[in-house]
């Protein structure tokens, strides 16, 4: 399929009508040095340059909202772009010379991110991932955090942009709407003009929106979720029951009730888990919980404290795309702590995706088998 021309440079207004929207819904607008705002605005000119191929349309005719409808998640973004995107001479693939800036973009948002390299202007030595099984490849030069930029959304996760960030790019879709066609925007101040709520005044907290599969497009919005002032909880309401709000106070809200204030400081704290119940819940989720002998269990269950620490969270990107944490469990065995007075127990969490609903967990023993442990994992789940 060849490129739709009534552009000179389609991409380039794809990537002018994204850093746009993106500008006007970040407080100070669009930040080159900020990881997220890049991402968020990547993500949502890859969409409207494919669709832009796809409808053989000006990038500034695409609405916004059949953008929207492929932000529901990345693998709607994902699938648009696989779909269109090579057929108009784009090399999506990682071994691909650079010089395409829409290729790149797309490798950008698709790799995956080490949170432990140093960051831009950091005097610390690069010592590589700690838990990194040998069959990986590891660049033989350091790259900075996050390419040098700043972030915020996410910054503890090595997952590629696409998966952090498509949340984040429908967010920055809804705003446009939203303006355009005169619609309320998060945190804006509603009144309810109609319906059993008539009279209460809130703000809106969620919108809600009609995804039309067939037509691959979205129309609202339709509803919002509001949190009025003297009403508990949330409301869902529809979008003609509302009115723009003309007060901008947070009114006195009633006596006994969360939104009054948070619960009082000094209410008890749930009952914190024994040793042996913290065990427990490790080795129901394991994969391998016979690696445990039983001493180490006796041991464990009678300690006096339990601790958990992330040591490391890696990923690779596609096509072997896995996401893995390693966490440390170790028991204080005694009243006071002492380094010969503890025991330890690593597990590793294995996922291949972000979102992935049915992780995979595994133990340990020693922090030095985690690496081979990782790679078997791995292996098995190919």
């Amino acid at each position: 399929m060849p490129p739709h021309t009534d552009s000179p440079s389609p991409w380039d207004d794809a990537v002018r009508r994204a850093t746009a929207a993106t500008a006007a819904e970040r407080p100070g607008g669009m930040d080159e040095s900020c990881w997220d705002d890049v991402a968020m605005r990547g993500i949502v000119a890859m969409v409207l340059y494919a669709l832009h191929l796809r409808e053989r349309r000006a990038v500034d005719e695409i609405r916004w909202e059949a953008v929207l409808w492929h932000l529901r998640d990345d693998k709607h973004v994902e699938a648009l772009v696989t779909a269109v995107l090579p057929g108009a001479g784009h090399d999506l693939t990682r071994t691909a010379p650079t010089g395409d800036p829409v290729a790149e973009c797309w490798r950008w948002l698709t790799r995956t991110w080490d949170p432990n390299a140093p960051t831009k202007g950091s005097a610390l030595t690069f010592m590589g991932p700690t838990h990194q099984p040998e069959s990986l490849w590891v660049p033989d030069t350091p790259e900075f955090r996050w390419d040098g930029m700043s972030r915020g959304v996410g910054s503890g996760l090595p997952d590629p942009a696409l998966e952090v960030g498509v949340n984040w790019a429908a967010g920055v879709v809804q705003s446009a709407i939203t303006s355009e066609s005169g619609g309320y925007g998060t945190h804006q101040r509603v009144k309810v003009k109609a319906g059993p709520l008539k009279g209460h005044r809130g703000y809106v907290r969620e919108l809600g929106w009609v995804f039309n599969d067939e037509a691959q497009t979205v129309e609202g919005p339709a509803g919002y979720v509001v949190d009025l002032d003297d009403v508990e909880g949330l409301e869902r309401l529809d979008a003609d029951h509302l009115t723009r709000g003309r007060d901008h106070q947070w009114p006195r809200r009633p006596q006994g009730t969360l939104k009054v204030a948070p619960p009082p400081l000094r209410d008890p704290l749930p009952p914190r888990k024994t040793c042996g119940q913290d065990l427990e819940e490790i080795l129901d989720r394991a994969s391998n919980p016979e690696i445990v002998p039983p001493q180490l269990r006796q041991t464990i269950a009678s300690a006096k404290e339990h601790h958990h620490l992330t040591l490391d969270a890696q990923a690779t990107p596609a096509p072997q795309r896995f996401t893995w944490h390693v966490l440390m469990h170790w028991y204080q065995l005694t009243e006071h702590y002492a380094d010969d007075q503890r025991a330890d127990l690593y597990e590793v969490i294995i996922k291949r995706h972000l979102h992935d609903a049915s992780p995979k967990h595994y133990l340990a023993l020693r922090e030095d088998d985690v690496p081979d442990l990782i790679a078997r994992c791995m292996a098995a789940a190919e």
